[in-house]
């Protein structure tokens, strides 16, 4: 795992199950169906997006691991307000109310608690400007209501994830198809509309003419509205290349269009599980900056 906690990056993130759990779906050996579980975890990721320094871009939420394609600033918790902290953190971890007493009021009882306790209020900035902080907290509630459904303890996730660093366009929108197209190479499902677990679903959702001619946007945001254009790709663009890449996989003959297979190269690269993907430039200079040797392949031309 490698995250730069100075420098903001798009990663490509995936976590798995232990002990052969299932997180999601029907276990072939036990015959339990886990779908509902998917649910847990989308909404989960949705909500904490909104109160961490990242973006979601793409996900997909498989039988026993998912993907996440994120962009992560570690420098934006340093620009927000106290009251903004404060904000986000009730809203990431609502407090439970006393008896009787009104959600809000207890929420509100804990924003004032935090904002009169300076080192925790700072733990508090530092938790939401931080990736793995993220991911632990995405994961743990989801463990624990599994291992209670399950009735057992221990570890369901493993501990660590995985984190590709994203170095160019072209490897964003890679891990972002990657990523959407999971169920179709799983053979969860044969065509984009089908997938229901990945964010192809909620992209697919946006079918207004405005929003189909719109340049990509995060699906969940905890960082400011950015004026310029981070992905130079419309929605109608990146759902036809989807469509065209399912097309191809799906009947290997002919041969695709040289574009299309271009494509499938590069997003067939992220099964490698490298640190980072980019152009041979971006990579070299990646790894100048940290003082490693450059091992990592570049992505297809």
């Amino acid at each position: 795992m490698l995250v730069d906690d100075q420098h903001p990056c798009d990663y490509h993130l995936a976590s798995r199950c232990v002990r052969g759990a299932w997180l999601c779906g029907r276990d072939k050996r036990s015959g339990k169906d886990y779908s509902h579980r998917r649910r847990w975890l989308t909404e989960r990721l949705l909500m904490l997006a909104r109160c961490f320094a990242v973006e979601i871009y793409a996900y997909a939420i498989m039988s026993n691991h998912f993907h996440i394609v994120v962009h992560y600033d570690p420098n934006a918790c340093l620009a927000w307000s106290d009251d903004e902290v404060a904000n986000r953190w009730i809203e990431a971890f609502p407090p439970r109310p006393r008896p009787r007493q009104d959600r809000d009021v207890a929420k509100a009882e804990a924003r004032t608690t935090l904002l009169g306790d300076p080192a925790r209020l700072d733990r508090a900035r530092r938790t939401l400007g931080s990736l793995s902080h993220f991911m632990k907290h995405l994961k743990q509630p989801i463990a624990r209501r599994a291992n209670a459904e399950d009735g057992c303890d221990g570890h369901f996730f493993e501990q660590r994830f995985y984190s590709g660093a994203l170095l160019s366009e072209q490897a964003v929108l890679a891990a972002m198809a990657y990523v959407d197209l999971n169920p179709v190479r799983a053979r969860l499902a044969r065509r984009i509309e089908q997938c229901r677990d990945a964010s192809v679903r909620d992209r697919l959702r946006e079918d207004s003419a405005a929003a189909l001619a719109a340049y990509l946007q995060p699906l969940a945001s905890g960082l400011k509205p950015n004026a310029a254009t981070r992905l130079d790709v419309t929605l109608a663009e990146y759902l036809d290349l989807l469509r065209d890449m399912t097309a191809a996989q799906a009947a290997p003959s002919p041969q695709p269009a040289d574009r299309v297979a271009r494509w499938i190269a590069r997003a067939a690269s992220l099964r490698k599980r490298q640190r980072a993907y980019g152009t041979f430039q971006s990579l070299q200079e990646w790894t100048e900056k940290r003082g490693f040797q450059m091992r990592e392949t570049p992505l297809p031309a």
